[in-house]
């Protein structure tokens, strides 16, 4: 018998290995996921679902709330335990819990911050197929990630730096006092995603946080880890001081402090100017996803 049950922290060392197992195979301890859920103010607890049989967790899906809609993060079952209907009955319960809530649209993507993938890979064929079977749908429009090979690439940035401070743009690693008006900026200029995930680079030492200074003011800043260890973004420059090769510093500048670290390759999450990644450190689409979502009023 199946037995749906919310998950408070009491659970998190059953749900990491069947996280690990099932649907996040990047580096990810007990503390970054009690971070990314349990701390997350958008993830009420009732949306963190745990499916039990004979006492033992075998599935999960873990949803937030953003902007009205029901967003499932993760999910997944035990190898072992597929079709079995344990994913159909956690998400059967979720979809009442939100409809409860008033909440009109389930969403299945990466919704920053803090998600775990852009959306569901295209390469998990069950998921997509047990997304379609209870009626998700999907656009087709895909989102992708990058990845650097570290030991290849060269990450020089001397000439261009020089150049840049002869402009009066000095571009170097952030400190702590500089996030606030780091994430100030990407709420102004960007999105208050990218606010959010620049203020958590105040949870390392030194902040994985590079940063453009021109005229005592932050006009680009380019970040890593913050949506997950060895990812790179998000960044952004000032549109009026773009296509001066800012970007480029910054982007080098994250790649370099992670290879120094021992990262060997690095994946740039999420990204969008695919030809200036592959032009500038020689990255190649890694992975690919689409995004669901599902429309819970009645009739529609």
């Amino acid at each position: 018998m199946i037995e749906i049950h919310t998950l408070d922290k009491s659970w998190l060392s059953q749900l990491l290995p069947l996280v690990q197992k099932t649907a996040y195979e990047r580096q990810l301890d007990s503390s970054e996921l009690q971070h990314r859920v349990w701390e997350d103010p958008s993830i009420p607890d009732e949306l963190l679902l745990g499916a039990l049989v004979d006492d033992q967790l075998v599935g999960y899906c873990l949803a937030c709330i953003r902007e009205g809609y029901g967003v499932v993060s993760l999910f997944g079952t035990h190898p072992e335990r597929r079709r079995q209907g344990i994913a159909s009955a956690l998400f059967t319960d979720l979809e009442n819990r939100l409809k409860s809530r008033g909440v009109n649209q389930i969403l299945v993507e990466g919704r920053g911050p803090g998600y775990f993938w852009p959306g569901v890979e295209l390469t998990r064929g069950p998921a997509i197929c047990f997304l379609y079977k209870l009626g998700f749908e999907t656009d087709r429009k895909t989102r992708i990630d990058m990845e650097v090979d570290l030991k290849q690439v060269n990450l020089d940035t001397r000439a261009t730096a020089a150049r840049l401070a002869t402009e009066g743009i000095v571009v170097r690693r952030a400190y702590g006092a500089d996030i606030p008006a780091t994430a100030a900026f990407a709420l102004q200029t960007f999105s208050l995603g990218w606010q959010i995930e620049v203020e958590e680079a105040r949870r390392f030492s030194p902040p994985p946080l590079n940063i453009a200074i021109y005229r005592d003011q932050v006009v680009g800043f380019a970040a890593y880890d913050v949506t997950g260890y060895g990812r790179f973004g998000p960044t952004g420059t000032r549109p009026d001081m773009r296509k001066r090769g800012i970007g480029s510093v910054l982007l080098k500048r994250c790649l370099q402090q992670m290879y120094d670290r021992g990262d060997l390759t690095t994946e740039i999450a999420w990204a969008g100017p695919v030809a200036f990644y592959a032009r500038e450190v020689g990255a190649r689409i890694s992975r690919a996803y689409w995004c669901f979502h599902k429309n819970l009023t009645t009739g529609s």
